[in-house]
């Protein structure tokens, strides 16, 4: 419940600032400040992606496979460096969002069920089935973030390469190379 207040509060602000209610110039001009002091709060889809990240690490500690467990710590460690990304580049979010829409929820789904049922008494081969593709479906999702975390930085390399690139050609053309 406090979490969803935290949420409702940044949303509350985000509206706040993206809508102010006084148009005026001099209101704009300060509206304009504040925006840029108050560009590290995170957005919505970044507290989303958390929120979702603190369901797994739930969920995990419930979770005692030799398989599933390490497959879990990597997709929260997956997780915890795309929102990082995000925070800093703006682009990330689209993916994060994406991610939030489906496959997350659907992921945090899957593990309730994964839980419920290794609680179970009594087990058939059609439980037993679905817990193994359950496993399978997480590994799966771990190498889909990953080529997604990849494209990210893809961005940045290019950024860093053509930076490189530059500099070596006016090294060469001031003679220092």
């Amino acid at each position: 419940m406090e979490e969803d207040k935290y949420i409702f509060e940044k949303l509350k602000l985000n509206l706040d600032r993206n809508f102010p209610v006084d148009n005026n110039i001099d209101n704009d001009k300060e509206y304009s400040n504040n925006n840029l002091n108050n560009s590290n709060d995170e957005s919505l889809v970044i507290l989303e992606t958390k929120r979702n990240i603190s369901k797994i690490k739930e969920y995990s500690k419930e979770i005692n496979d030799a398989e599933l467990n390490p497959a879990l710590s990597e997709m929260i460690s997956i997780l915890d460096n795309m929102v990082a990304y995000s925070k800093a580049n703006k682009e990330g979010e689209k993916k994060l969002e994406k991610i939030n829409e489906y496959h997350l929820p659907t992921a945090i789904k899957m593990l309730k069920y994964y839980i419920d049922f290794c609680n179970l008494p009594v087990k058939n081969s059609n439980i037993e089935n679905t817990s193994l593709e359950i496993e399978d479906a997480i590994i799966k999702l771990n190498e889909a973030l990953k080529k997604m975390l990849l494209e990210m930085n893809e961005n940045k390399l290019i950024d860093i390469n053509s930076d490189i690139d530059v500099l070596k050609n006016m090294l060469e053309k001031d003679g220092l190379i």
